[in-house]
């Protein structure tokens, strides 16, 4: 498998086709043996670092249960509260084929304890008895998981049931998921069980000896190698009703973080060593040493960057501005990338075309697309590189033409042509024949005289 994966990288670095943009990107020359994958950084930036198929809804699995324990989380006072499960808790999962950690009726636990339970080892016993306990009811609970869901603002993610048996109309992507784990993660309580290995589940009224619950997660489990990998801080496996592989994890190293969320994934012989490999994590890992080792955050733009000009009008001293990008630019890119890689290209729906003086240094005149291998990777303010100063008389001299070229203007011309020109033509005429009436009166009486 090791052989596989380094000539995948290796064909990949040479492609050098890497999609990368802050909504979503795709590496068409990356590919995985998962339908569904999706790498986004879990940093402000939010980079996008590799999409496939993540808006395809499917059925989210096991996985479900981030949510239910979330949810149990910031509704719970105190984990140390002890639960009783309930008759109808442990039945209702007893018609589903899944994983259980042998929760029994009127057994005694804490939220804490069946939070590991069902984080850690993917129970679903204690799935059910904590949605009663923390909503009254399994229908009650559900309405929180769509609650929830909505308030992340997620419009691709219905729920059904709180442990991930499929269900019609329980659907999730790739995408809706990775921003569930994200919020996740920021809670400590969550990302702590999340990374737990082993658990010791203390005994209880109905278990006189501990029981030792193992992760799911083999991305943590440094024992399997074809799947363990050391920067990876915590995750969720499970599978769905269908036998596919999903896996949501996340990883750090030297200040950058990943989230990856792989759904829908084989389990197939993938080396050849007549040994089935779980697909979800082989990719999961597949990708986290592939970006780690080739991408970078690196300076994309600088403020000193020229990227354009704006025709300016009525200035005596020029009759262009520069624009350049309004603060200097961070990106996630390949390694080795830097400002002098990009292309800056002006979004010329938002970006002037010409403006009027007078202009400041740092006016704010458009914004621009920072594009690597054809691929957007940012976006910036552009802004004038320098002042330009407004001449007086252009100035004038253009609210003199603009009021002549005004509707108001226009209107008053035609009525003054229309009409009062005429009238006046009509005055003139009648005093023209009004003086010649009174020479002509004025010659009659002289010669009457005469």
């Amino acid at each position: 498998m090791k052989k596989s994966i380094i000539f995948i990288l290796t064909f990949c670095v040479l492609c050098s086709s890497l999609s990368l943009f802050c909504s979503a990107a795709f590496t068409s020359s990356f590919e995985t043996d998962a339908p569904i994958a999706y790498l986004v950084s879990s940093d402000e930036d939010a980079t996008v670092i590799y999409d496939k198929n993540s808006e395809q809804k499917c059925d989210p699995g096991e996985i479900v249960k981030i949510v239910t324990g979330i949810l149990a989380i910031e509704n719970c006072t105190n984990l140390s509260e002890t639960v009783t499960a309930s008759e109808t808790a442990i039945h209702t999962v007893e018609r589903y084929r899944t994983t259980t950690a042998g929760i029994l009726v009127g057994e005694v636990m804490t939220v804490e304890e069946l939070l590991h339970c069902m984080l850690v080892y993917n129970a679903g016993d204690a799935a059910e008895v904590l949605a009663e306990y923390i909503a009254g009811s399994r229908s009650a609970f559900i309405d929180m998981m769509n609650d929830f869901a909505i308030n992340l603002g997620l419009s691709d993610t219905n729920f059904t049931n709180p442990i991930g048996i499929n269900e019609e109309g329980q659907y999730s992507t790739a995408k809706d998921i990775a921003v569930i784990f994200n919020y996740c993660m920021n809670n400590s309580a969550f990302s702590q069980i999340i990374s737990t290995f082993l658990y010791e589940m203390p005994a209880t009224n109905k278990y006189t000896q501990p029981r030792y619950l193992k992760t799911t997660n083999n991305l943590i489990n440094s024992g399997i190698g074809d799947y363990y990998f050391k920067y990876v801080k915590g995750g969720k496996s499970g599978y769905t009703s269908a036998l596919n592989c999903n896996c949501v994890s996340i990883a750090s190293k030297d200040g950058y973080n990943y989230i990856c969320v792989v759904m829908n994934a084989d389990n197939k012989d993938y080396d050849a060593d007549n040994v089935s490999e779980n697909m979800s994590f082989v990719t999961s890992k597949k990708l986290y040493e592939w970006v780690f080792e080739n991408i970078k955050l690196r300076e994309v733009a600088n403020v000193s960057t020229y990227v354009c000009e704006v025709k300016v009008r009525l200035s005596d001293d020029f009759d262009y501005v520069s624009l350049v990008p309004a603060e200097n630019v961070n990106a996630l890119v390949p390694a080795g990338v830097n400002a002098e890689s990009v292309f800056i290209e002006p979004i010329s729906e938002i970006t002037a075309q010409e403006t009027d003086a007078p202009v400041k240094k740092g006016d704010k005149l458009g914004r621009a697309v920072i594009k690597y291998a054809g691929e957007s990777v940012a976006e910036v303010d552009l802004v004038a590189d320098f002042d330009v100063e407004r001449s007086t008389f252009k100035f004038m001299l253009d609210k003199l033409v603009n009021v002549i070229k005004s509707p108001i203007f226009i209107i008053i011309a035609l009525i003054i042509v229309i009409f009062i020109v005429p009238l006046c033509l009509i005055s003139y005429r009648n005093k023209q024949i009004q003086r010649r009436k009174q020479r002509r009166k004025a010659f009659e009486n002289n010669e009457k005289r005469g």
